[in-house]
């Protein structure tokens, strides 16, 4: 008998007499008949209900599949996939989040095989989810490398009955729930959004504080997305002050604002002469990180090549540094944002279709200000009280504050707050004071149209050809250099760029 801290499950005295072994649950692996065996890598996934306990079967054999997820479904609140070898069972894990995994040892006819060890280990490193290990008697060598590795029980098919499986069950769900609740106990201890500085009372932000405390319950990726000046860096510090380890460091990156290579190296850090100039080592946001939030910031304009690498560390949880040969454990979450249409991006091939789907795990939506403009007197008063000077705003100003559109959202707000502290000699903002600080504006120009008004005027031949070429130079030269980087400035692939400047007879 094997024993270990914690439970027992399905060895001890009480559980061999409450219920024996069951038709169709072999312990020998050498009594296997070919007409258990299922040819193909089938995964099969039951609707799933509202709430409860979501519980993945990986087993090769059929008939012992079956046996297990019958009993488990025979449980309340029970919703059960099924998986019968690796890659399936990695395809599900993928797919959807799973409280608890029965892992069978063994996943092939080879009596060798250990490919449920793999996926305890795999389970271990990227998920929250429980592994139990199913075997039999004459296991109990696996078993313990099992318990090692970090199986959070175990359970013998000799002994398997309802009683013992809804007994586990039950205690993965009183853990679940109790970690819950310790975790939304702590989001609430923080005082919600307002604490980061997202100010409002509004029912938008009444609902997207409650999707931030959900998704901070989680360690999944999550895409925030909404416009520019809209607040998501405050979102996705809340996110993370708000999860379960609020201590963990927190590092945020601009793919849009950097070169690629920047990007690269800030992202995955480097060995001692991995390029010119390295004379060090050079740790990267994604060791770094440790078990907080990398948030990536502008995710759009993340290069091709970084979104291929992304993804890859993302499926895998591991990454190499530049230089390095050596494989690093990836602990952290990974956290996006991005104004842009990212689903638009990937019908566009400008953006990877898989590593979307990574990302769009937990989406939260951020309002703009035209969509919460109740808060705006809640804004005023909060960025007012931030101010070097005492200011009020009047009650007509307010209404023309509500009244008006904003295309820059709480940014733009927060600069004329600023703008009125420095410029107007008023304690209390009238609509008066407002218009006083209004600048006249000159009738807008279009760019394009005096652009194109320029060129025709000039000497030049081939003017198309002349504007492309200037457009490609002039995006060159604000890059760096980059061509990824110019060709997203362009809004075209960076092979476009590259055909021309072939053409042109640049390199």
């Amino acid at each position: 008998m094997v024993q270990h801290q914690g439970r027992r499950w399905g060895h001890g005295p009480l559980h061999r007499a409450t219920c024996g072994a069951q038709p169709g649950l072999e312990a020998r692996r050498g009594s296997r008949r070919e007409l258990d065996r299922v040819p193909d890598s089938s995964a099969e996934l039951d609707q799933p209900g509202g709430g409860g306990v979501n519980i993945l079967v990986v087993d090769d054999q059929r008939s012992a599949r079956r046996v297990l997820s019958g009993m488990l479904r025979a449980l309340p609140e029970v919703t059960v996939a099924e998986a019968s070898d690796l890659e399936s069972g990695r395809a599900l894990i993928a797919e959807a989040p799973f409280d608890v995994a029965f892992l069978d040892l063994r996943l092939t006819p080879d009596p060798t095989n250990r490919d449920g060890l793999v996926l305890l280990e795999e389970l271990r490193e990227s998920t929250p989810t429980r592994a139990v290990m199913v075997t039999a008697y004459n296991d109990m060598a696996e078993v313990r490398a099992a318990m090692r590795a970090g199986a959070y029980d175990y359970v013998l098919k000799e002994d398997l009955c309802e009683e013992i499986l809804g007994a586990l069950v039950e205690d993965v769900r009183a853990r679940a729930s109790l970690e819950s609740e310790v975790l939304t106990l702590r989001a609430r201890a923080h005082g919600g959004l307002a604490r980061f500085g997202y100010v409002g009372a509004s029912e938008p932000v009444r609902r997207l504080h409650g999707l931030v405390e959900r998704v901070a319950l989680s360690d999944r990726p999550a895409l925030v997305v909404g416009p520019s000046g809209s607040g998501k860096e405050l979102v996705v510090r809340a996110i993370h002050s708000m999860g379960p380890n609020p201590e963990a460091p927190f590092f945020a990156i601009n793919c849009g604002a950097m070169p690629e290579n920047l990007v690269e190296d800030l992202l995955f850090g480097h060995e001692r002469g991995a390029f010119t100039g390295a004379d060090r080592d050079a740790p990267g946001y994604l060791s770094a990180v440790e078990r907080g939030t990398l948030f990536l910031d502008e995710i759009a304009e993340l290069a091709p090549t970084l979104q291929a690498k992304l993804l890859r560390v993302l499926e895998t949880r591991r990454f190499r540094r530049l230089g390095s040969v050596e494989e690093t454990k990836f602990e952290g979450r990974v956290v996006a944002a991005t104004h842009a249409d990212l689903a638009a991006r990937v019908h566009e091939s400008r953006f990877r279709e898989d590593l979307f789907h990574r990302l769009d795990v937990l989406r939260i939506r951020v309002p703009a200000l035209d969509e919460r403009r109740e808060d705006i007197p809640l804004l005023l008063a909060h960025f007012a009280s931030e101010q070097s000077r005492r200011i009020r705003f009047h009650e007509s100003a307010l209404s023309a504050l509500k009244n008006r559109s904003w295309p820059g959202n709480v940014r733009q707000l927060r600069n004329l707050v600023d703008r009125i502290t420095v410029f107007s000699d008023d304690e209390i903002i009238t609509e008066a004071s407002l218009r006083s600080l209004e600048e006249p504006t000159a009738p807008a120009q279009d760019p394009l149209r005096e652009a194109a008004r320029s060129l025709l005027a000039s000497s030049i031949e081939d003017k198309l050809e002349a504007m492309e070429s200037a457009l490609i130079r002039e995006a060159l030269e604000l890059s760096d250099g980059n061509k990824s980087a110019a060709a997203r400035l362009l809004g075209v692939h960076r092979k476009v760029v590259e055909r021309r400047l072939q053409r042109d007879g640049e390199s």
